[in-house]
């Protein structure tokens, strides 16, 4: 699929022509019967993406992360992910949002933001359209068999960063872009998510982070903290189309 009219979109010409390019077959991050409308929702992302990082194109897709011409479609979704966190984390107040550089060699979370006095990171996990649930069980239960998967290594990479930026607050975040299951599981469900890895952590709260922010495909995304996340739990009302909700962890 060819991106057209340049002018107009200049930073998807930018971002993601060589990934077409590349890969012209991917409908599911591309579906025809929604072009050019994805064209403007990826427009929006990458311009209020860099106005929150301070950066330029040239800056953000000189990070691997952001390079998205080899066609990569797992690639292409997680840093999408990021850039959909960034973008949530500004509309929930959070500022100096800035990508983490980990130290040489070592561990590291994707995020690093401020607010209310926190220095906040943010480690982005994301659950893929092209991934698959496991056959046989419910929604939440794929959902949680994703996370339970890369949870402990987001502990450790929050970890790196808190010690490296002296962060005070850890949250994880993921990004979820199945789409049955952001459209038919509601907060309920998302809290029972995080109780489940509580019990799998050995009861009460998760040791080693203090939050879990779900963001989903319908744009809507469901925060859960910790006694010590309370602290940027202030979270401004939604704004259309975006639904948000804050809660708590048990």
């Amino acid at each position: 699929m060819e991106i057209l009219i340049k002018e107009t979109r200049p930073l998807c010409q930018y971002f993601l022509s060589g990934y077409l390019a590349a890969n012209e077959s991917d409908s599911d991050n591309f579906p025809p019967d929604q072009y050019p409308d994805f064209l403007d929702r990826y427009e929006e992302l990458f311009r209020s993406s860099l106005a929150s990082l301070r950066l330029t194109q040239k800056d953000l897709k000189a990070i691997p992360e952001f390079d998205f011409n080899s066609g990569n479609a797992n690639n292409l979704e997680s840093g999408i992910a990021v850039l959909r966190a960034i973008t949530a984390l500004r509309d929930m107040g959070f500022g100096q949002i800035k990508l983490v550089k980990p130290k040489k060699r070592s561990l590291g979370a994707d995020l690093y933001a401020e607010k209310n006095r926190e220095r906040v990171c943010f480690e982005v996990k994301t659950i893929t359209k092209k991934s698959k649930g496991r056959k046989g069980c419910f929604l939440e239960e794929q959902i949680f068999e994703k996370i339970k998967d890369c949870w402990q290594r987001a502990r450790s990479q929050l970890a790196a960063t808190t010690e490296q930026l002296r962060c005070t607050v850890r949250i994880m975040i993921c990004v979820v872009n199945w789409f049955t299951h952001s459209v038919c599981l509601d907060q309920s469900s998302y809290q029972g998510i995080v109780n489940q890895l509580a019990a799998e952590d050995g009861g009460g709260d998760i040791s080693g982070i203090d939050g879990v922010l779900f963001i989903l495909s319908t744009g809507c995304w469901y925060f859960f903290v910790n006694e010590r996340g309370r602290s940027i739990d202030n979270i401004p009302q939604a704004n259309p189309p975006h639904g948000k909700d804050s809660s708590h962890q048990n």
